[in-house]
């Protein structure tokens, strides 16, 4: 094992909270979880950075939780990108091997992913990862990793993330000023699909379906890759605008209400439930008004069929219909929510559950077991394969060339 920092850092910068996670690295495979940090997030919206100063007293207070909890201050963190200016799409590259014995080297791994990436991207946007999917050898695919076979073509096909660059930038801005560098940036959903997904989820086909405050991130694995993202700009705090405008209630009576109460399936209360009644504060300090927890309900499912509805019809116009062997993985704050999983079992037609912790994580893995968790604890395990894993740096996205370049940029915008 290198020797380097054990010490690994996930930080998810959401809309509505940030988490952070310091792990330590306790073996082979192994983590142990030592810090776990949390903040409600200001200063942004739908993803993206609004307010550069609220940003990063969120980010501190988040970062100060987990180094008082651990003990161990944080200096460089893997971050999370989100928000429905996310765009990808896939790609392909072919070269000729290079050698005279043919035989397929690092270079010629790293040329096809190369042109692979070499796609026309607008002036206001930049290429954020790239992902490779499968290797094909003189028309032999399905190949993980083509280093050391022998072959005359070598093609590739790649998953290209992109981003604005003033918001991607700002994000890291924002790290930066909080006193932290930013060791690399992963797009939310692939990684929450790392802490969430099992190896045969992803090679059968899964849907990740990541529901956070203002936005729900969607990813589809199938033969082992990622083969398509989307971002849908719908979220968590939709259910509660529903609930404060629909009851004229304050928003964090709204919020509070939700999560005591809420239920996106008024199908899953029983009798007794569905006639209990609540005690709904009105605005303007007009008196509290009596509301059976039934209507509740019928508040927030046409909402969640809406989200679900959206995610059905993009799975359908990208052609995975009746590919996702092994249903639907739901993670973020808003698949807590009661009767989600059912609607999207209902509306998709597939076996749903909630993401858990993976047992290669210890320690405080009990503080972390909600999905809200999912991306930071992704990000810290994408760390990990970064520092430790045996994977080879051309199949973890991108150049060796690219990301060195990314970072100085980075590094340059940050001075001026």
């Amino acid at each position: 094992m290198a020797k380097m920092n054990p010490h690994l850092v996930g930080l998810d910068v959401g809309t509505t909270r940030v988490r952070v996670i310091l792990a330590e690295v306790a073996g082979p495979e192994r983590l142990e979880v030592v810090g776990v940090g949390t903040a409600d997030s200001k200063g942004l919206r739908k993803g993206v950075v609004v307010n550069l100063d609220s940003a990063v007293e969120s980010i501190k207070r988040a970062t100060e939780m987990a180094e008082q909890m651990s003990g161990i201050p944080i200096e460089q963190v893997y971050v999370g990108l989100a928000g429905a200016h996310i765009k990808s799409y896939n790609s392909r590259g072919v070269v000729a091997v290079s050698r005279r014995n043919r035989e397929i080297g690092v270079d010629d791994i790293r040329r096809v992913i190369d042109q692979a990436s070499a796609v026309s991207v607008p002036s206001d946007r930049e290429i954020v990862d790239v992902v490779p999917q499968e290797f094909t050898v003189d028309e032999q695919d399905g190949i993980g990793d083509p280093l050391g076979m022998l072959g005359m073509r070598l093609e590739v096909a790649v998953h290209i993330v992109t981003s604005p660059i003033t918001a991607k930038q700002n994000i890291v801005t924002s790290v930066n000023r909080s006193g932290m560098i930013v060791l690399d940036t992963v797009l939310e959903p692939l990684a929450a699909a790392e802490a969430v997904l099992t190896e045969d989820e992803k090679e059968y086909g899964t849907a990740l379906i990541d529901i956070g405050g203002e936005t729900t991130k969607l990813a589809i694995y199938q033969r082992g890759a990622i083969r398509h993202t989307a971002v849908f700009p719908l979220g968590g705090n939709h259910f509660t605008n529903d609930i404060a405008v629909g009851l004229r209630t304050p928003v964090p009576e709204a919020e509070r209400i939700k999560r005591q109460y809420g239920c996106a399936l008024s199908h899953l209360l029983d009798e007794n439930e569905r006639q209990s009644m609540l005690e709904i504060p009105s605005v303007g300090g007009q008196a509290a008004r009596p509301l059976s927890r039934y209507t509740l309900c019928e508040i927030l499912q046409p909402r969640a069929e809406e989200i679900f509805s959206q995610i059905q019809e993009e799975i359908q116009r990208m052609g995975f219909d009746g590919q996702i062997s092994s249903g639907l993985v739901l993670t973020g704050g808003g698949s807590l929510l009661p009767g989600v999983t059912e609607i999207a079992e209902q509306i998709l037609d597939l076996p749903a559950r909630r993401g858990g912790v993976p047992p290669a994580i210890g320690g405080l893995s009990d503080d972390i077991e909600s999905p809200e968790y999912a991306t930071a604890l992704g990000l810290v395990l994408v760390g990990y394969k970064t520092r430790y894993s045996s994977v080879r740096s051309y199949l973890r996205g991108g150049s060796v060339l690219k990301r060195k370049a990314s970072k100085l940029k980075e590094w340059i915008a940050n001075i001026f």
